[in-house]
């Protein structure tokens, strides 16, 4: 007999709960994504700043434009791109996402895609979206890390101790399939279940790697 501590929880699906952090798959998306995000476009947008309130990491509940142009070089063949502090998703994403339990706020604006001429460079529908509100689901008792102290940022509402490096992320059981972490780390990134992960490979969405758990703290550790 197990004791009860090693006995996995089991989803719907009938797999052992396992989560995965999305980040972009860089054989099939730009590594870097030569573009600008604006609220109107004109032929000068791409040489502006992105001066606005909402493109901050962290965002309270706020008004947030409806339309928003992404003006780019780069080609544009997926359907998943982390930038901007928040997501750039297809229709066929967004798709998925109505699919499962994404029990969170967001904002979210119908994204034009386009040349610096503002030219359309995708036939499909686009959005950008942003989280409000981020989970409480990393299990820090059972993950390994290194931590560092933080100065109090009114801002962020942030002051004390906060991880610095993660060796072994664990993240607790949640029945949500989408969600983000209010983790400084880790709180830029979108997070999933295998259901999330099985419709987006069913209907064979470009642009995602669904990263194992246990790859985070290496990949975290490269990108510095």
């Amino acid at each position: 007999m197990y004791h009860q501590e090693n006995i996995q929880l089991v989803n719907d699906w009938g797999n052992f709960m396992k989560y995965f952090m999305l980040v972009n798959n860089k054989a099939t998306s730009p590594i870097y994504l030569d573009g600008v995000l604006h609220e109107s476009f004109n032929e000068d947008k791409y040489d502006e700043g992105m001066s606005y309130n909402w493109n901050r990491p962290f965002i309270e509940q706020m008004e947030f434009p409806k339309e928003l142009w992404l003006i780019t070089r780069s080609k544009i063949q997926f359907d998943y791109y982390e930038n901007f502090f928040g997501h750039i998703i297809s229709e066929k994403f967004l798709s998925s996402m109505d699919q499962v339990n994404v029990l969170q706020d967001y904002v979210i604006a119908n994204l034009h895609v386009v040349s610096t001429k503002g030219k359309p460079k995708v036939k499909d529908s686009f959005c950008f979206i942003k989280c409000i509100k981020r989970h409480a689901l990393v299990d820090y008792d059972k993950s390994e890390y290194l931590t560092r102290e933080v100065p109090s940022n009114a801002k962020l509402k942030v002051d004390g101790s906060f991880v610095d490096k993660y060796i072994r992320l664990v993240l607790k059981d949640t029945d949500l399939d989408l969600f983000q972490l209010n983790d400084l780390k880790l709180g830029r990134y979108l997070f999933c279940s295998e259901k999330f992960k099985s419709l987006c490979e069913k209907g064979n969405l470009k642009g995602i790697q669904f990263m194992d758990l246990e790859l985070v703290p290496n990949y975290l550790q490269s990108i510095v």
